[in-house]
């Protein structure tokens, strides 16, 4: 709490001034009481109409201790009237147990779990205890049904979430209502929040709409003081205190009538800022033995009618006259009464308390404390756990099974600090430092960068080279191979896989192979697949499976293509056996050798129910990359509309996790399929937020396919020297290898730029090079677009008509039907200009039912007015406005030709069914569709899954 409470007793000095109304660091929350804050109010104001409108909204507010950030929230409150208000705390005694604030905040709409899918509501009620069931969801999925639960109460009225104290909260709780104020939209939802600026503060300011709370103007302030109050000891107060409400009553409080006249010195220094907790302390320092005791267990036992009683009864027990204590800290204004509770005026006077109390009574408090708590309490043990002096190796063990039945309901924080605090506890130095291991991979489960790096370093600290050190270092090369720099992932794996041995060896070499592929190094694949080989257990199928993929890939990169596809269609059987069957890391490896060997419709034949599956439980560590490997099949064959959406999905689910590597590769797809789209302006976004995170992982020297995209951008907006500058210097660079490895691979892009700036001879000397490297054994696609140039340059019809007959032959083996239509379109185009109109209008009509089909609404109008050129008409809908739909609209689209309901698509999207219902009415209007069924004829391709294979990639992972 952030406000200032006026003295039970008695008169507050800021009555003398306000007639009787308290202000911005008081309690009331009316109008004429909060003076100074109209900025503030008009925020809050909007918020409420915004939401009740129907536009979730949400508004963070972050200041000082003391500034007026409580106040200001129950200000909010009471502007509600017509919102059902949740609330949650953070309270620094609490942030430990895991969904505390979760569990309070969503407790009075627990009515609505019947209205959520069966996997959200199963997830939640195990999380929050409202069930007795197990659940596998992943941690995201508590996300998903928060933001679910949430909208189903805004069905029936308004919903306002308020969150005071935000920095203490737990963070599973934070990570959950975080989740569902980024991702409501359309829904009467308002979020309001406050913190104290830093850590986690600053994180989730990156993702809301922050308001810094400053203190008040000079007018304001003075309001707070007495009328008597001679004007240079107000501007001096004021100065000293920079307007900070709570200060300024402190300070009014304890001045004398010589001081307020300018009779006498004012205190040095004045309470401010940082001071306030000082102040506070000398204070508290004026409390009675007994009741310095008291505040103590109510620091310490946290809020709630389990917390009071405990304090209570232990107080009872040690023959402390609890309402005498309590009366006397009241008093002093150290704690107020809460309804039938009391609680401390400010949340500084709790950290006072503890700061003051020594470290034998804080213990003592909290043995206290668990004694009078029943056995099976995690509060108990955790009381025990601190209370412990050195090693105590029964509490460790007590805490440890804390920190599993945690990790049990996802709340892999709090297992995380549970681990740390039992390694702490164990006395045998090998358990502690597999302890301390353990809360490292809890961290790195639960996303906390800060708190994996800390704990592994003091796993790394005593130099002993053992498993527990292996697997910290795996923890951490996992962490930088996702969502950190991969040239570190490879040192820390590497590292790692000499200390490892059995399961978590073969583990630790299989993402070292990946990562090692992320960088080119296709030797230390191959390094990877041997070690593997020769150590893995032939009759452990999951083994067996990691085998097979790092050997497959390392004979395929090597060139071994026959025998690298037979161990990667290996990886397939055995992912499909019952055992693995619902295995993350089975799934992922099965989608990543099917985009080594093309073979995406067999292995969505087998994995798209599993992906589904996984979608459900929320495990969106393992969608991101099958999506991104997915988005570039179904690419491949021509289903742009679902790689469109694909790439969209894992974009937002890798932002959410601070993905890096993976994210890159579908961020560029989203750059590439907005071009196409004519939606120039975020292909441009797309591409710089790409490079960020190959810079961030450290892959950007070896991102040869981030060039072609943004070569390809370039072309598409129609800015040929950029499409020249950028590929050239890739030819410098290597060679011009093209996204797959395959040589000069730059060329069908640059030859085609070379020609639209009128640079002949450079593009007939270009595509001589290229066809040069094509050989009889190329792929078939290289062949097509061999040809293609070899169309364009030529200095005859005849020699263009042959070689464009010979394009479209290759095209029609190689499968990719975006390139044989843009191999259409620039053929018609020469036919056009070559005066063979005729002949023209079908290859231009072909390529404009092509683009139509692939929803490629830039490639469309190019077509159209080639077309047009040609004397043809345009047949495009009267009632369609034609604009490009966006990656989630698409994404709408596409689970609606598959027959999904509104709820369903919500549940599988993570986002609320007003959401969805906006998003459809989107896709109806762009596409001047009046029906689901005409939406389904539409999208039919999209709905169905990419039906051919493609060659082998080389693109990065």
């Amino acid at each position: 709490m952030s406000a200032s409470w006026p003295p039970p007793l008695g008169t507050s000095p800021v009555q003398a001034r306000t007639g009787g109304s308290d202000v911005a660091s008081g309690k009331s929350p009316s109008s004429a009481a909060l003076l100074g804050r109209e900025r503030e109010l008009e925020r809050i104001e909007a918020l409420l109409s915004d939401a009740a409108a129907g536009r979730s909204q949400a508004l963070f507010m972050v200041g000082e201790p003391g500034v007026g950030k409580t106040t200001l929230l129950q200000a909010g409150r009471a502007r509600a009237s017509a919102f059902t208000c949740l609330e949650a705390r953070g309270v620094e005694a609490e942030s430990t147990l895991a969904y505390g604030g979760l569990l309070g905040l969503l407790n009075p709409v627990r009515d609505r779990v019947a209205d959520l899918t069966g996997y959200q509501a199963a997830a939640l009620g195990s999380a929050l205890g409202w069930t007795n069931g197990e659940t596998t969801a992943g941690a995201f999925l508590l996300g998903a049904a928060t933001l679910s639960l949430l909208a189903a109460a805004a069905r029936h009225r308004p919903v306002l979430v308020l969150v005071d104290d935000w920095q203490w909260l737990d963070p599973e709780s934070a990570s959950a209502i975080a989740f569902a104020a980024r991702r409501l939209g359309p829904d009467p939802v308002a979020f309001l929040l406050t913190a104290r600026g830093g850590g986690s503060t600053a994180e989730l300011g990156q993702q809301l709409p922050v308001l810094a709370l400053p203190g008040l103007s000079a007018s304001a302030a003075a309001m707070l003081l007495p009328a008597r109050a001679a004007p240079r000891v107000v501007e001096r107060l004021v100065k000293a205190t920079q307007g900070n409400p709570l200060a300024l009553v402190e300070v009014a409080a304890r001045l004398d009538d010589a001081q307020w006249l300018g009779a006498a010195e004012l205190p040095d220094p004045v309470p401010s800022g940082d001071r306030l907790r000082e102040h506070f302390r000398a204070t508290l320092k004026e409390l009675s033995a007994p009741a310095r005791t008291t505040v103590l267990h109510l620091a310490l036992a946290g809020d709630g009618p389990a917390a009071a009683d405990a304090m209570h009864a232990a107080l009872g027990a040690a023959g402390i006259d609890v309402h005498e204590s309590v009366q006397e800290a009241c008093r002093l204004e150290v704690v107020v009464q809460d309804r039938s509770a009391y609680r401390f005026r400010h949340p500084l006077l709790r950290s006072a308390v503890l700061e003051l109390a020594s470290t034998d009574e804080r213990r003592e408090a909290r043995a206290a404390l668990a004694r009078v708590l029943p056995a099976n309490d995690r509060a108990r043990v955790w009381h025990l756990a601190e209370a412990a002096v050195g090693t105590d190796p029964r509490r460790a063990d007590e805490l440890a099974a804390v920190a599993a039945s945690d990790r049990e309901r996802l709340g892999f924080a709090a297992a995380a600090r549970a681990m740390e605090r039992a390694s702490d506890l164990t006395p045998e130095p090998e358990l502690a430092r597999a302890r301390l291991a353990l809360a490292a991979h809890d961290a790195f489960n639960a996303g906390d960068v800060g708190r994996v790096r800390a704990l592994v370093a003091r796993v790394l600290d005593d130099g002993v080279r053992d498993r527990s050190r292996g697997e910290a270092l795996f923890t951490l090369g996992m962490l930088e191979q996702y969502a950190g720099s991969v040239p570190r992932a490879v040192e820390h794996l590497d590292e790692a896989s000499y200390l490892l041995a059995g399961p978590p060896l073969i583990r630790a070499l299989t993402e070292l192979a990946i990562a090692r592929f992320r960088l080119s190094d296709l030797s230390g694949m191959a390094e990877c697949s041997h070690r593997i080989e020769e150590v893995a257990d032939p009759d452990d199928a999951e083994q067996q499976l990691m085998a097979a993929f790092c050997s497959g890939a390392a004979l395929l990169m090597a060139g071994e293509l026959q025998a690298g596809a037979a161990r990667l269609d290996v990886v397939r059987h055995l992912a499909d056996r019952p055992a693995l069957r619902h295995d993350a890391r089975a799934l992922m490896l099965m989608a990543l050798a099917a985009g080594f060997t093309g073979q995406v419709a067999r292995a969505v034949a087998v994995g798209a129910p599993r992906l589904d599956e996984v979608r459900r439980r929320g495990a969106i560590g393992v969608l991101v990359p099958c999506l991104a490997i997915l988005a570039a099949g179904r690419a491949w064959v021509g289903d742009h509309a679902g790689a469109f959406a694909d790439a969209g999905e894992a974009a937002e689910l890798a932002e959410h996790l601070g993905y890096a590597a993976d994210a890159s590769v579908a961020v560029e797809m989203l750059a590439w399929q907005s071009a196409a789209r004519g939606s120039h302006d975020n292909a441009t976004t797309m591409l710089a937020r790409a490079r960020e995170l190959t810079d961030r992982a450290g892959t950007t020297v070896h991102a040869a396919h981030h060039a072609i995209t943004a070569a390809f951008c370039a072309l598409c907006r129609g800015d040929l020297n950029e499409v020249v500058t950028v590929l050239e210097a890739r030819i410098d660079a290597d060679g011009g290898v093209g996204a797959s490895g395959e040589p000069l691979g730059v060329a069908p892009l640059l030859v085609e730029a070379y020609l639209g700036l009128g640079r002949m001879d450079d593009a007939r000397s270009l595509a001589v090079r290229f066809v040069d490297v094509v050989g009889p054994a190329s792929p078939a696609l290289s062949v097509a677009l061999a040809r293609r140039c070899q169309t364009l340059t030529a200095s005859d019809e005849a020699t263009a008509d042959a070689m464009a007959v010979a394009a479209l032959a290759a095209h029609a083996q190689a499968g990719d039907p975006f390139e044989t239509a843009r191999t259409r379109l620039l053929y018609g185009g020469r036919l056009r200009r070559t005066g063979h109109r005729i002949a023209a209008r079908e290859h231009l009509a072909s390529a404009r039912d092509a683009f139509a089909s692939m929803d490629l609404t830039h490639w469309l109008a190019v077509a159209e007015r080639e077309l047009a050129a040609t004397g043809a008409t345009a047949r495009r809908r009267p009632d369609a406005d034609n604009a490009p739909l966006t990656s989630q609209e698409t994404r709408v689209a596409i689970l609606t030709a598959q027959g999904l309901s509104n709820k369903e698509i919500a549940a599988a999207l993570f986002l609320s069914p007003r959401t969805v219902e906006r998003h459809l009415g989107n896709v109806f209007r762009k596409r001047g569709l009046r029906s689901r069924t005409e939406l389904a004829v539409a999208y039919a391709h999209a709905a169905q899954h990419p039906p051919s294979n493609r060659p082998p990639s080389r693109e990065p992972l």
